[in-house]
C-alpha cells in the first residue's frame, strides 16, 4: 500500500481527516497493516501527519480480541488519524 491508498482507505473509514480510525479499519491482515504503517511511523515526511493511538480497552471490547491492538514499532496501538496536510505529500 503506497501513501495515496493509505489516505484513500483512512478518509473513507474516517468520514474525513483528524478522526481515530482502528487500524483493522484499513482492511489489511494484522501483520501487513502493522509493517505498513510502521514504515510510514518511520518516515518524517509522513510521520508529522499520522497520530498513532492506543484506546482503552473498555472501547476496544467490541472488536475481535485478535485485532484489538497492534505493534507499531514496538508501541502497542489501536486507532490512526491522519492531519489534512498529509494530502501536500501526495
Amino acid at each position: 500500500m503506497n501513501l495515496a491508498e493509505l489516505v484513500t482507505k483512512y478518509v473513507e473509514a474516517a468520514g474525513g481527516f483528524g478522526r481515530p480510525v482502528h487500524l483493522s479499519f484499513l482492511g489489511l491482515p494484522r501483520s501487513e497493516t502493522e509493517k505498513i504503517i510502521s514504515a510510514f511511523d518511520e518516515d518524517y515526511q509522513v510521520n508529522r501527519y499520522l497520530l498513532l493511538s492506543r484506546e482503552r480497552d473498555e472501547v476496544l471490547a467490541s472488536l475481535s480480541e485478535d485485532n484489538r491492538i497492534y505493534v507499531i514499532n514496538g508501541l502497542e496501538c489501536s486507532h490512526i488519524s491522519l492531519h489534512p496536510d498529509i494530502q501536500r505529500l501526495l
